[in-house]
Formats: structure tokens, sequence, C-alpha cells
């Protein structure tokens, strides 16, 4: 019942979502933010996954600039840090990638270095090196 009303939350957010960024007044923008937010900080598994998820699709695909959803990084490094599942964890690596914030790339390479979970670590270096090669910048660590 909770993953069903999950998806069924997801899909609802994202159909909401159809239209243009220019579209979004700032209020509506926090709005968003704000409750993708409130999803990543619940205690629900399903949630965290498909909120941390749809918050990067919301940015990649423009609806939302990476300076609107600033304040949702500290709920994502937390997600990353102590998730559950490698579902969770790797749904927060990437949202943080796509924010670009340099402290949740930094972020990324403990992961990548420090992490006992191969599957999340793996994830976590190749973002990490990813995000480098498309700024030009020079990686902290090598792997």
């Amino acid at each position: 019942m909770k993953t069903l009303f999950t998806v069924l939350l997801t899909l609802l957010v994202v159909h909401t979502l159809s239209a243009q960024a220019s579209d979004f007044p700032a209020e509506k923008k926090s709005v968003i933010v704000d409750n993708l937010t409130v999803g990543i900080e619940s205690d629900n598994s399903g949630l965290h996954t498909s909120s941390a998820l749809v918050m990067y699709d919301l940015i990649n695909e423009s609806y939302l600039e990476s300076s609107d959803a600033s304040k949702v990084m500290i709920p994502l490094l937390k997600l990353l840090n102590e998730g559950k599942t490698n579902e969770e964890r790797i749904a927060a690596a990437v949202a943080l990638y796509k924010l670009g914030n340099p402290i949740g790339i930094y972020r990324l390479r403990g992961v990548a270095v420090f992490d006992d979970n191969e599957k999340v670590a793996t994830v976590c270096k190749n973002l990490y090196y990813t995000y480098h090669k498309l700024h030009g910048t020079e990686y902290l660590a090598s792997f």
C-alpha cells in the first residue's frame, strides 16, 4: 500500500510539473523543493528514493536550477551516508551529482574512497570522475 502511494505521488508530481521552467514562479519552485525535502527526510524507503530521483529529473530537465534546490543538499548528504538500501544511497548520489555543489561532489569522493559497500562506492567514483571530466577540473584523489 505504501509503495503504491509513493508511486502515485511521484507520478502526480511529475505530471504536474510538465510545464516549462519559465512558467514556475519562485514560490512554486520553493514549494516543490520543500515537498521533495520532506520526502527525502521521511521514514519511507521508497519515498526517499523516488524523491531523490524526482529531484534529479527536475534539475536534469531544467524545471529547477541547481541554486533553487540547494537547500535539499543536506538531506541528500544524510541519505547518502545513512541510507539503509543501496538504491536510496545511489539515488542520493545521483541527485548530489546533478546539484553540482562542491560539498556534495567532495562527499561523493569520500564515499568512493572509504565506503565498505562496493556497489555504492563504484557509482560514487564514476559520478565523481564524470563531474570533473565534464567541468575540466582536477581530481582530488586517484582510485
